[in-house]
């Protein structure tokens, strides 16, 4: 089952303020959200999960070949 974090969790999970959330999706930063509404949003957890995830890699990567 998929599940949908709204924009405070994604916040709680990267440890930045929510206005930030938004800034690094507009950097491209971090993935999109999904539109459930006119206004409404949410994330895949799945997605952050895989992001955290890849800035994991690329820090082991710079230890082991920096």
């Amino acid at each position: 089952m998929k599940k949908l974090i709204k924009a405070k969790e994604v916040a709680e999970m990267l440890s930045v303020c929510v206005s930030q959330v938004y800034k690094l999706v507009q950097q491209g930063s971090i993935p999109k959200p999904i539109k459930l509404g006119k206004r409404g949003s949410a994330w895949l957890i799945s997605d952050i999960d895989a992001w955290i995830d890849s800035r994991i890699e690329e820090r082991d990567m710079e230890v082991t070949h920096g």
